[in-house]
């Protein structure tokens, strides 16, 4: 058994995992798991290399532990055996994204780090393009998702953390050439906060890529979310594009681009424009910039 599966094995807890396990397995259960039909071959195969030194052992870790992990959000991973996991949200589309923001040669040989990496599929998915370290935080049980994968994979240069955005201090953090953020500001209360947190672990020129739910118009403002969106209690903004980019650059960004925007889906049946709670559906949007 690795090192890395040694230290899991401590620190992973069945009943409680199996306790947060409920808190997210329940929510928009009408939502089909995007990656329910996905074949092993199908998965990305810079993944699949990450399991060309498997061996016995950690097929036998995998078989111990995956039942007990449930259903990921990011995916689909590739595991021993020929098996991908159960997971939520189809995530291989992603390489495609970062090539076509223009974000690749940040990426080789950068020090990167991942702000909210759930599973880790965008922690690994920077390595496997060539990133030197690739650090990935993560504050909730999902962390435990990305630790398993971390122990099967054994990718050098490649760690989690169990903390959050708020832990962010430059005096433990700093030098990073690369920031990932996506799926994120819309759930912080403080959205500015975060933005200068970023900043300040970020050396002069590097970049920041930011995704994000955006008015699906062209705004200087947005639009402070009261209850739930998409059945989700733990959205707070939906920002309008040219707003979140002039909070960039008050938090010392300049270069700052919008290179992908694509509408969304209301997932209200009955009105493809707006959602169950009455918010216009709006778009995601992926933002570039550079620290001053």
């Amino acid at each position: 058994m690795s090192y890395r599966q040694k230290v899991f094995l401590k620190g992973f807890n069945k009943d409680e995992f199996a306790k947060f396990r409920t808190t997210y397995e329940s929510i928009n259960p009408d939502r089909p798991n995007e990656t329910s039909n996905v074949k092993y071959e199908e998965t990305d195969s810079r993944f699949r290399k990450f399991l060309e030194g498997a061996n016995s052992s950690t097929k036998s870790f995998v078989d111990e532990i995956l039942p007990h992990l449930g259903l990921f959000l990011h995916g689909p991973f590739p595991l021993p055996g020929n098996r991908v996991t159960t997971s939520a949200w189809d995530c291989r589309g992603k390489f495609g994204a970062y090539e076509a923001a223009g974000v690749l040669p940040k990426i080789a040989g950068a020090r990167v780090l991942d702000v909210g990496c759930n599973a880790g599929y965008d922690t690994f998915l920077m390595s496997s393009l060539g990133a030197i370290e690739a650090v990935g935080l993560e504050p909730h049980g999902f962390y435990h998702h990305a630790c398993f994968l971390n122990a099967v994979y054994d990718v050098p240069g490649v760690s989690f953390m169990n903390l959050g955005w708020e832990d962010l201090d430059p005096r433990y953090f700093g030098g990073f050439d690369f920031v990932n953020c996506q799926g994120l500001i819309y759930h912080v209360k403080e959205p500015m906060f975060l933005i200068e947190k970023l900043a300040s672990i970020m050396r002069p020129g590097a970049t920041l890529l930011m995704e994000t739910h955006v008015l699906s118009e062209a705004s200087t403002q947005s639009q402070f979310i009261e209850g739930a969106f998409w059945g989700d209690e733990t959205y707070w903004w939906i920002f309008g594009a040219e707003c979140l980019m002039g909070m960039l650059r008050s938090a010392g960004f300049k270069d700052i681009r919008m290179p992908l925007k694509a509408d969304c889906d209301s997932r209200n049946p009955l009105n493809p424009k707006v959602t169950v709670e009455g918010y216009p559906a709006g778009a995601r949007a992926w933002f570039v910039a550079t620290r001053s």
